[in-house]
């Protein structure tokens, strides 16, 4: 760089400097020169292809020249025939993504009522009399068995040809699996509840049993939810009810489900009645010896005096145990359930003891 053509400043103060466009035509000037030459050297090819420069294309496209996508017979072949609808056939009222136009939601029985082994006269007839009328309520955690407990009512007292005829299912989940729904869950009649597997409402159910003497009472059974976010229909439901059969999976023991119920329970007042169900999961799953199912429901048991005794007002009424008569042993998979009077009842007829069955039972 000369020095004299700047001031002290940086300033240039030389001569005047060629401007862009003269420098862009000299270079054109000197391709175009050296193309004249390699031409007449050399004549035409391929190297002559290199040195042409192409001017930039700033001519303008419309848009209905543009290609933003391919077309129908680029993506699926020259010998398909493509149908492009422009105008909007579908009117306003129609939405774009239809609904589900299902409204029913509840699963309808026949027009029929099922049939009963008792009429349905006589169930009248003791809903008249309030001292022969029972309400309870079926609480518990989820997945404890309490719909299934409450179809074995409903096997006993109906006649349910699906139920007799289906296959005892040792856990629930080989139970939801069955392809005959119809033979399990007889008070899921909300269509969720079915392809769900658990209950969402509240669901009661009028029915005669008879006690171990052979009397005649009309129980209102009201099958309650067990998840937590259905909390407030068990609670509902034990505004109403006179007593509350706690339901609890003889493998898990008590859980939280569990306790939400026993306190709740005690908050309203009201007896509790203990069901250890899936008495079968601790020969068939756990494959425990006597000794130690014993420990476990022992001990189950006891799990659930612990919660109701930190509950506040609480007595010692309150206690549940096999030997007062408020604890039951039941599968419900496989049909049965039993309190220690009614097998001593039942051994005592089989058997021809000579002994009355309280007096077994105490033993």
């Amino acid at each position: 760089m000369d020095e004299s053509n700047y001031d002290e400043f940086g300033n240039y103060i030389g001569p005047e400097l060629a401007t862009s466009s003269e420098e862009e035509s000299e270079v054109e000037h000197d391709v175009e020169e050296a193309g004249s030459d390699h031409s007449e050297d050399e004549g035409p090819g391929p190297m002559a292809m290199e040195l042409r420069v192409e001017a930039p294309q700033t001519q303008i496209v419309l848009h209905e020249d543009k290609q933003y996508y391919p077309d129908a017979e680029d993506v699926f072949g020259p010998g398909v025939e493509a149908l492009v609808q422009e105008e909007d056939t579908q009117p306003l009222t129609e939405p774009i993504v239809a609904p589900i136009t299902e409204r029913k939601f509840q699963v309808d029985e026949s027009a029929q009522l099922p049939d009963t082994m008792y009429t349905k006269e006589f169930l009248v007839d003791l809903l008249g009399h309030p001292n022969m009328v029972r309400n309870i309520a079926l609480g518990g955690h989820l997945h404890h068995g309490k719909t299934a407990l409450l179809d074995v009512l409903v096997a006993a007292t109906h006649s349910w040809p699906e139920w007799d005829a289906a296959t005892p299912i040792a856990t629930p989940t080989t139970k939801m699996r069955q392809p005959n729904e119809r033979a399990f869950g007889y008070t899921d009649v909300h269509r969720l509840e079915r392809q769900r597997g658990i209950g969402l409402k509240s669901m009661p159910m009028s029915l005669v049993a008879q006690n171990t003497k052979g009397k005649s009472y009309a129980l209102n059974i009201m099958d309650t939810p067990g998840h937590a976010n259905f909390i407030d229909e068990v609670t509902a439901a034990l505004r109403l009810a006179d007593g509350v059969v706690v339901v609890v999976d003889a493998v898990e023991g008590v859980m939280s489900g569990t306790e939400r119920v026993i306190r709740a329970a005690v908050r309203e007042g009201l007896g509790i009645t203990l069901v250890i169900n899936k008495v079968d999961r601790l020969i068939l799953e756990l494959k425990l010896p006597p000794e130690d199912a014993y420990i476990k429901l022992k001990h189950t048991v006891e799990e659930v005096n612990n919660t109701i005794a930190t509950c506040p007002h609480t007595d010692a009424s309150m206690r549940v145990s096999p030997e007062l008569g408020n604890v039951c042993f039941a599968s419900a998979s496989f049909g049965w359930c039993f309190s220690l009077e009614s097998f001593a009842a039942r051994y005592v007829d089989t058997w021809q003891m000579p002994v009355a069955p309280k007096e077994l039972a105490r033993r």
